[in-house]
């Protein structure tokens, strides 16, 4: 199971050069610049042509990374026109607004499978969003990228720096993570867990947002996920019988501390505002769970629920039975 799935974790750096603005919730700005400028690197038939039809949908960067196709002969999300994205944003975790020369600011972004290959493009785009000036339009600034390092997973091996502004090389991949890679304080779980939701988490249930996060509900979530990004970014379907698992879920029980934050964005491509709400808090569950944990720590690091790219759905695991001794 998920032989091939891989991932990697970068953190990028920044030092503002000319004072901007940021939003409460940043990873809007982040999403959105980066996608912009990705595009604008990337694409050889021009703005209107990408927008009509992608000539080469198969082979284009900006495609594989905002627009993956999926093909016409799929036996997963036929009929749907692209797969799940192959990145997580992690945006700067701080509620700082006003940003002056000289400060400081860091986001995360996980990549998954073959867009590893992609690193150098990616890089270079986030070292043009600071060129090219980040924030609330109208009020952006330009900042430097410093450096890029690559993050570990569980296995803690050491943070590496793999790009730094003095060279503008970048020397490698950094650490290319495995299932096995997160799963080291799996052993620390006996029959009870603990979720802490750290950015909004939107989940539909029955066609509707749903503020109440059962385990089921939480499997069925992580499986389709997880299957998604390993058969499009990964080559590999996950092997598992998913039927047998959530019938299995339905009997863990939980406890949860749940609110509902509303939020908006307005998406100048649609002309239109989107909501973007999600619930924030903790739940802890209790009951067999040696057979879920594979995709709960995986989750941990690919998110879950809509808008992962920028950023919702984030959530730590910690442990109460380990903690309370």
């Amino acid at each position: 199971m998920l032989q091939n799935f891989q991932f990697a974790r970068y953190r990028f750096t920044y030092t503002v050069q000319e004072p901007l603005k940021m939003p409460q919730y940043k990873g809007n700005v982040f999403r959105s610049r980066f996608g912009y400028i990705l595009r604008d690197l990337t694409c050889i038939g021009g703005r209107e042509q990408c927008e009509k039809r992608c000539q080469f949908p198969d082979r284009c960067v900006y495609s594989k990374c905002f627009e993956t196709p999926v093909p016409d002969d799929s036996p997963i999300l036929r009929g749907q026109p692209f797969a799940p994205h192959p990145f997580i944003l992690e945006p700067p975790r701080t509620e700082k607004l006003d940003y002056t020369p000289g400060d400081t600011f860091t986001c995360t972004l996980t990549i998954i499978g073959d867009t590893i290959n992609l690193l150098p493009w990616l890089v270079f785009t986030f070292r043009e969003i600071g060129k090219r000036r980040i924030g609330i339009r109208g009020k952006r600034g330009q900042c430097q990228l410093d450096k890029v390092e690559t993050l570990p997973g569980q296995n803690r091996q050491s943070i590496r720096t793999i790009y730094t502004a003095n060279t503008e090389l970048l020397t490698d991949d950094g650490l290319i993570l495995r299932i096995d890679d997160v799963m080291r304080d799996a052993s620390h779980v006996t029959n009870e867990i603990e979720l802490g939701f750290l950015t909004p988490t939107s989940i539909k249930v029955d066609g509707r947002w749903t503020s109440e996060l059962t385990f089921e509900h939480l499997i069925r979530n992580l499986l389709r996920r997880i299957r998604f990004l390993s058969y499009f970014h990964c080559g590999e379907d996950l092997d598992v019988d998913a039927r047998a698992l959530i019938e299995v879920a339905s009997a863990v029980t939980h406890e949860s501390d749940f609110r509902w934050l509303r939020a908006d964005r307005y998406s100048y491509r649609a002309k239109n505002s989107i909501p973007m709400g999600g619930f924030l808090g903790k739940v802890r569950f209790f009951g067999e769970l040696e057979p879920f944990l594979p995709f709960i720590f995986l989750g941990e690091y690919l998110h879950i629920g809509h808008h992962t790219a920028f950023g919702h759905g984030q959530y730590r695991i910690t442990f109460p039975c380990r903690n309370s001794t």
